[in-house]
């Protein structure tokens, strides 16, 4: 399910520049890896933030900050296979 979707996602990025052509085109695979260069480094910087902040939380603050994580690792089970 989860592959297949980012499948497809990709497939219609591809179709959607199909027409780009030349000087265009690696002007936006230039901006697209920005972004994703940009996304990347704040979640880690969010992430490193996080785990720094652990040792300072209350009970109930880390069992929320568990539950998250729990929901997460599912959610990427989910997209992974």
């Amino acid at each position: 399910m989860g592959l297949e979707t980012l499948y497809e996602i990709g497939r219609a990025f591809s179709e959607a520049f199909a027409s780009v052509s030349g000087l265009g085109t690696i002007l936006v695979l230039v901006g697209i890896t920005i972004l994703m260069i940009i996304g990347i480094s704040v979640g880690l910087h969010m992430f490193i933030k996080l785990l720094k902040q652990i040792p300072n939380m209350t009970i109930w603050e880390f069992v929320k900050f568990t539950v998250l994580f729990a929901v997460a690792l599912i959610i990427v089970g989910i997209i992974i296979p």
